[in-house]
């Protein structure tokens, strides 16, 4: 068979009369055909399953940019009302009594109780996105879940209020959504950076919480309110937020570059996906639990971090509640870049040594945020520990990123089964490390500890080289396609690309 040439051709378009189709709505979301030979056609570089190529995050086109938007914005809307109590929590425990969480082993329960909820969301939601597709399982857990966002200032009593966390907690299943998304919507060459900068741009909302909560808090006190009320009114803001997110993505979004799953299955162009089976294949994929347990050793800790350090820098430093929420929220702050910094530097590395590549990458940022969690529990100075925490806080990211570098080659075919897993390992980490905040006094001396778990099980990474070895693949038949190119940069014309010619 002779060698097929994969360099496109360039045909010029700018001289011709003819316009490409719209076809709208045809199958569920914005997409256009060549008039003359009916192949797809896109705005940017795709390869044979129509994943896009390059990343321009500040691009809104459909199908591919709108949906990295709406993933990683539905994700921080998602996480900012997900912890948006915890910055709240010890002048909740002053002011409101009844609520019964005045001591910190009572703060922290609550802050187990309001992670443990994702667990059993994240592992459900990677297999129903597998199989209605990511804007129903988005927009269904957004939607649901924003209820008990606006019922918590209704509770009375302890009970009452750690049930209804329990519940805002299912919110943090959006994260495997989002990561399941960009995974299809994205090329081999650049979802390691797709990947971490729509999960990082996501978590950035645990920064936000942390720093604007205190300030909505204030808000309403100064509308008159006594703080018993402001916390309670305050939390409509991010049950809000939550919703009308999930409503717009339903909408305006698209499932994947084809369009929507719907109208995929019906049209037959796509076979539905057993949710059973898909989580059943990842399940039996021992890659998946050795990434699951290292995720819990990175997102597990942030998310501790998240629901701890407002608390931790009030007690051991002796500062305000606004204060303290604005230097924690400079931990959630570095998803900014830090998470899109893991991303890139795993597709650098597989671009130089493939999937070794990568998981040196992943081994030697989980080495790090190891090391400077280490020595930021041992700082007893805030302004040495604020530099300390911005460090620690870059090399957590990068590890989540670096992580999800990794994600999408595990198994192509059930990647929302296989994230789903991954990323509840994030909240089991969460659940046990909180355990040790919970029981080991003074705080510092439980992040020393954390320190050393970090240590230990980053050497789990080492087993996806040997014995567990991760293919360097993400093929899947191939299909015609066209693309639009548009040279942006030069700001000429377009021009027409064919993918390949004999």
């Amino acid at each position: 068979m002779a060698d097929v040439d994969n360099t496109p051709v360039m045909e010029e378009t700018f001289e011709t009369t003819e316009e490409p189709v719209n076809m709208e709505g045809a199958a569920g979301g914005a997409k256009f055909l060549d008039p003359e030979t009916g192949e797809p056609m896109y705005k940017w570089p795709v390869d044979e399953k129509h994943r896009c190529k390059v990343l321009k995050p500040w691009r809104f086109d459909r199908p591919h940019h709108r949906a990295f938007f709406y993933a990683w914005s539905s994700f921080f809307c998602a996480f900012f009302g997900w912890f948006a109590l915890s910055p709240l929590l010890v002048n909740i425990g002053k002011f409101s009594p009844d609520i019964g969480i005045s001591e910190k082993e009572d703060r922290v329960t609550s802050n187990i109780i309001g992670v443990a909820g994702t667990i059993l969301m994240r592992f459900i939601i990677g297999p129903v996105a597998d199989r209605w597709g990511p804007r129903w399982a988005q927009a269904g857990v957004l939607c649901i879940f924003s209820i008990p966002a606006y019922l918590v200032g209704t509770a009375q009593n302890f009970a009452m209020f750690c049930t209804a966390r329990f519940f805002i907690g299912m919110l943090g299943g959006t994260f495997v959504v989002t990561q399941y998304w960009t995974s299809i919507m994205f090329a081999k060459n650049i979802v390691g950076s797709a990947n971490a900068t729509s999960a990082g741009w996501g978590n950035l909302g645990g920064g936000v919480t942390n720093a604007l909560m205190p300030q909505f808090v204030n808000l309403m006190e100064a509308f008159g309110l006594d703080y018993n009320m402001a916390w309670r009114v305050a939390m409509v803001i991010p049950a809000t937020f939550t919703l009308v997110i999930g409503i717009l993505l339903f909408f305006f979004a698209d499932d994947c570059p084809d369009g929507n799953y719907r109208f995929l299955i019906m049209s037959g162009q796509k076979h539905a996906t057993n949710p059973w089976v898909s989580f059943g294949r990842a399940a039996l994929n021992p890659r998946s639990w050795v990434l699951h347990l290292t995720y819990a050793t990175c997102f597990g800790v942030e998310l501790v971090m998240n629901g701890n350090l407002a608390s931790y820098f009030q007690t051991s430093f002796g500062l305000d509640e606004g204060t303290a929420g604005l230097i924690a929220a400079l931990f959630g702050l570095m998803n900014l870049f830090a998470r899109s910094l893991g991303g890139i530097t795993s597709d650098f590395g597989s671009s130089r040594w493939g999937m070794t590549g990568r998981l040196i990458v992943f081994f030697l940022t989980e080495i790090m945020e190891g090391l400077m969690l280490l020595t930021f529990s041992r700082m007893t100075v805030l302004g040495a520990a604020i530099p300390m925490l911005i460090l620690f806080s870059i090399f957590v990211q990068m590890a989540e990123g670096a992580t999800f570098g990794v994600v999408p080659f595990v198994d192509p075919r059930y990647t929302g089964g296989i994230s789903g897993i991954v990323g509840a390992g994030g909240n089991v980490g969460a659940v046990l490390l909180n355990l040790i905040i919970r029981n080991v006094s003074p705080t510092s001396d439980a992040f020393l500890y954390l320190s050393f778990v970090v240590l230990g099980v980053s050497f789990f990474v080492l087993l996806l080289i040997w014995p567990f070895k991760i293919e360097d693949s993400m093929d899947g038949p191939e299909q015609p396609a066209k693309v639009i190119v548009e040279e942006s940069d030069e700001e000429v014309a377009e021009v027409r690309v064919s993918d390949a010619a004999e």
